[in-house]
């Protein structure tokens, strides 16, 4: 029989035990229970998302980078892209205003150079030359002074126009239906210096001892006409000097100007040539003119119209002839000096 006082010592003795053995149960039910139950995962970390190269050409917003927790692939932003730039539209540039244009001009009104002359800037001598016309050139015109003295024509010069004398052209149309130009300013005069000895006045030297003057065209449906007078500085009819009329392929002289034997009703200074009606057709076209010395022989026994023997007293003057409207020339020339020396002085007058 167990005392009292044994019991306690037992226990003591005991407890030891029974904590060991509810310790091997405790750890026994753990591993039951991990061998029969669902598995569990820890939590793994979220990848990164990779880099995908820009397209070119496309730009992305930075955002300020700020101090905060990574998130997942599925909640990070999605990228923000720039619209492309659109170049501004460029602005037309203003029109360009229409430059003024000039009064119309009659279509067909032109001029022939008779003789190699000076173009001028303005209507007048005293305005500065531009350049020079050439005898036989032709050019347009498109204006005139008031009075029709000077006209205004087409010129290769630095505003393309030019002003020459009218005396000195053979003008195709009427000049009268030009409108008239408006001149430029005249040029300020020179202030010339007066030497304390005036020099003698040069005499121009003259390089033709005969030079057109007063040159005009009519109009005769049936015949080529060229005809016109001889005069001298003086104004006194000349005689005895023939005109050449040639247009390269047909030549012929005039009977020196005045009367002879052979043409006795002629009048002092007087010159003429008729194209034949049968080489009318030929008339018509580019003629040039010449005043010569007739010097083929025995002139009054007989007088030949195709002579080739003569001297030329003045320059190739080029004239147009026109079918129907400019067929008659009248064309006057001047004499310089010796004007006394052709195969006559005075017209032949018949004998009463």
């Amino acid at each position: 029989m167990t005392s009292n006082k044994q019991i306690p010592q037992i226990m003591i003795f005991a407890l030891p035990a029974l904590l060991a053995l509810v310790s091997l149960g405790c750890g026994l039910s753990s591993m039951l229970a991990g061998s029969s139950g669902p598995h569990e995962f820890a939590p793994t970390r979220t990848p990164m998302p990779t880099f995908t190269p820009t397209p070119e050409g496309v730009a992305f917003v930075e955002a300020p980078v700020e101090a905060q927790a990574p998130v997942s692939e599925a909640q990070a932003p999605a990228e923000v892209i720039q619209p492309e730039s659109v170049p501004p539209t460029p602005t037309p540039p203003p029109p360009t205003p229409a430059e003024p244009t000039a009064t119309a001009t009659p279509e067909g009104v032109t001029v022939t150079v008779l003789q190699n002359m000076n173009v001028r800037s303005g209507p007048g001598t005293n305005y500065p030359i531009v350049g020079a016309g050439t005898a036989g050139q032709t050019t347009k015109v498109i204006g005139r002074n008031d009075d029709g003295t000077w006209l205004k024509v087409e010129y290769p010069s630095a505003d393309g126009t030019g002003w020459i004398f009218a005396e000195l052209v053979q003008v195709t149309g009427d000049p009268q239906g030009v409108a008239v130009a408006q001149a430029p300013p005249p040029p300020p005069p020179t202030a010339t210096p007066v030497p304390t000895e005036v020099p003698p006045t040069p005499v121009p030297e003259k390089k033709y001892q005969f030079t057109p003057t007063g040159w005009h065209a009519s109009g005769n449906p049936g015949i080529v006409h060229f005809k016109g007078r001889i005069k001298d500085e003086q104004g006194n009819l000349v005689n005895g000097y023939s005109v050449l009329v040639d247009n390269w392929s047909w030549s012929v002289l005039s009977h020196p100007s005045g009367a002879s034997n052979h043409y006795p009703e002629k009048g002092d200074g007087e010159w003429d040539v008729v194209i034949p009606e049968k080489t009318l057709g030929s008339g018509v076209g580019w003629w040039y003119l010449t005043v010569v010395r007739y010097e083929c022989p025995d002139f009054f026994a007989r007088f030949d119209a195709q002579c080739k023997q003569f001297t030329r007293l003045s320059e190739d003057v080029k004239i147009m002839v026109n079918w129907p409207d400019e067929t008659v020339i009248n064309a006057d020339w001047v004499c310089h000096w010796d004007c006394d020396k052709g195969l006559y002085k005075d017209g032949y007058r018949r004998p009463k």
